[in-house]
């Protein structure tokens, strides 16, 4: 078990709700609008410092507060810490593992790692690139926190890049070679999880069919070949007022039994695969990280036939807390767990 208990102020729905936990499985339940997925949403960002409904930080404040606190006593390779986090209106973040105050976000979200499982998955397959894009940050950057570090760096240099485009053009060579250093390695990164996680995608997929994932970037190798490739598009970009070379183009492509998802495969097949791309993501965090792995599943037994849900529960059943919300009825094989209502 990793979280023991959970406070919440002003967040969403919530003045105000303290939530104390006994076992490594916990299940929700409730009516529509009861605030179950709010509380999974804010036992994520504690871990991540994003919502994964991708909601900016300052709507999750509750209409007429100031700011929103998220409080959880964790239990880390047998010693107790509590984090806090605190999101203000004016954008402001504090954060806090026991008393000491925490400046970098990524020393905060290494004390665990989540998993969430929820019905807007199937945007993985079905959605746009950028739903794919954000998919492979997040696992790399659980997996390798060098690459949220890099990352970081390319998107900050990104948007003045392309505000000095639209404002001050002659500014946005001041930015190149930032660009230059972060692409080819975060371009190198994509490549090799695209291919790790198809390896792990075809191997939960068995006989059911093959899973190509097909990773495409116009982003060189090297810094030296990236900045040509920046300056042979310069007259363009001052046309178009954007950078138009770069890993925020990228696109995984996904082809399942030789057919295009996103244009040519079916519910099922988009829900899927979105399923087992998560499935391989929480094996990869499993095995790669030294941190403990919390699974949150916002009702998804609706969204899987008997066969896939029993799937789902076996590969999940090495991770050290797990989550659930239900609005009516809990599958047998879950009724054994804790249960709280909402």
């Amino acid at each position: 078990m990793v979280i023991e208990r959970l406070e919440l102020a002003d967040f969403r729905n919530f003045a105000f709700r303290e939530l104390a936990f006994s076992h490594n499985r916990v299940l929700f339940t409730g009516p529509n609008g009861s605030g179950k997925t709010n509380t999974l949403e804010s036992i994520a960002f504690l871990s991540l410092l994003r919502s994964f409904r991708n909601a900016p930080a300052r709507e999750l404040i509750r209409l007429g507060a100031k700011h929103f606190t998220l409080k959880a006593d964790i239990n880390v390779r047998n010693t107790g810490e509590r984090l806090a986090v605190r999101e203000h209106l004016s954008g402001q973040r504090e954060l806090f593992i026991g008393r000491a105050a925490i400046r970098k976000s990524s020393d905060f979200i290494r004390e665990f790692h989540c998993v969430v499982f929820s019905p807007e998955d199937r945007l993985i397959t079905g959605g746009s690139s950028s739903h794919r894009r954000k998919f492979f940050d997040i696992l790399i950057s659980t997996v390798e926190p060098e690459y949220l570090y890099r990352l970081s760096r390319y998107s900050r240099a990104l948007i003045q890049r392309n505000k000095a485009l639209k404002q001050n053009p002659r500014l946005a060579d001041a930015f190149d070679q930032e660009l230059a250093e972060q692409a080819p390695f975060i371009a190198a990164r994509r490549r090799h999880y695209s291919a790790e996680l198809t390896l792990a995608v075809n191997e939960l997929l068995g006989e059911k069919g093959k899973l190509e994932l097909l990773y495409k970037t116009d982003t060189p190798d090297t810094p030296g070949e990236f900045l040509n490739l920046l300056h042979s598009k310069k007259s363009s970009e001052l046309r178009r007022c954007c950078t138009l070379s770069g890993v925020q183009l990228d696109e995984f492509e996904l082809v399942f039994n030789g057919k295009t998802l996103r244009n040519f495969g079916s519910t099922g097949q988009l829900r899927l695969i979105s399923l087992l791309m998560k499935l391989a993501q929480f094996q990869m965090f499993r095995n790669n990280t030294p941190a403990p792995v919390v699974v949150l599943a916002d009702d998804i037994s609706g969204e899987l036939d008997a066969e896939n849900f029993n799937l789902f529960l076996n590969t999940i059943s090495s991770a050290d807390q797990a989550f659930f919300t239900f609005a009516a009825n809990i599958p047998e094989p879950l009724q054994d767990s804790e249960i709280i209502r909402i």
